[in-house]
């Protein structure tokens, strides 16, 4: 029966692990790949995710991707960030799927922090300009200085919302 239990945790603990490198290879897949490895990378993430899924998860992140798109989009038409080589209404192709992997950690790799509501805020207004940020570096979105703090000050709302939201459950 304890073979069985450390199993058991040890599964759990390998498929965090894979929660937290299946996003970090999403991450650099849109971001440096642009739309076709978007295409690949994130899809597979996501079939690997919907065997760990849990339940009212897939509400999460369609509720998170449609959000999170929506909120870069406002952020684009007011000219607060641009992507070079995209003139459109919404934020391009590649930048829709991150926010669905980004969802898919919510209740795994990052169900600790979401414990945490003040915390989560704090790093979610950390962690998130410094994501945008490292995306200029690789020349795929341009930034202008109002639109970081705008950024941090939503995700540390997000975050501490989705911590008081998942808290209460």
């Amino acid at each position: 029966m304890n073979v069985l239990l450390n199993t058991s945790a040890s599964a759990k603990k390998i498929a965090l692990l894979l929660n937290i490198i299946g996003f970090q290879l999403c991450w650099a897949a849109c971001v440096i790949g642009g739309t076709q490895w978007a295409a690949v990378c994130v899809p597979l993430f996501l079939c690997w995710h919907w065997t760990q899924r849990k339940p009212g998860e897939l509400w999460l992140i369609a509720l998170i991707t449609l959000g999170g798109s929506l909120f870069d989009s406002l952020l684009l038409n007011l000219n607060l960030m641009a992507f070079p080589d995209h003139d459109g209404a919404l934020i391009p192709l590649w930048l829709m799927p991150l926010w669905s992997a980004f969802a898919a950690t919510l209740r795994h790799s990052m169900a600790w922090l979401l414990q945490k509501p003040l915390l989560a805020a704090l790093l979610g207004g950390i962690a998130a300009p410094w994501s945008y940020y490292a995306g200029s570096l690789f020349d795929v979105i341009e930034l202008t200085a109002p639109v970081l703090v705008l950024i941090a000050v939503a995700w540390a709302l997000l975050l501490a919302a989705l911590s008081l939201y998942w808290r209460e459950k």
